[in-house]
């Protein structure tokens, strides 16, 4: 026995199937505007070397670390 498809049903299928694709693409942009390029990856390095070393001089300007200090 065949199975009778209408038109109606294909376009409800292909407007889901479509709306599952925009899905997939903002997924997809989301990942990429999430992964580090490799400038982005040295910079945060040096930033978080500076921090572990308690260098905040590029962070703060010098007069506030000094007022901080005292």
């Amino acid at each position: 026995m065949q199975e009778t498809i209408s038109l109606s049903d294909i376009l409800e299928e292909l407007r889901s199937i479509k709306q599952k694709i925009e899905h997939i693409e903002e997924l997809i942009e989301d990942m990429i505007d999430s992964t580090l390029t490799p400038e982005e990856e040295r910079l945060l390095k040096e930033v978080k070397d500076k921090i572990e070393k308690g260098d905040f001089s590029d962070f703060v300007p010098l007069e506030k670390l000094d007022e901080v200090l005292r």
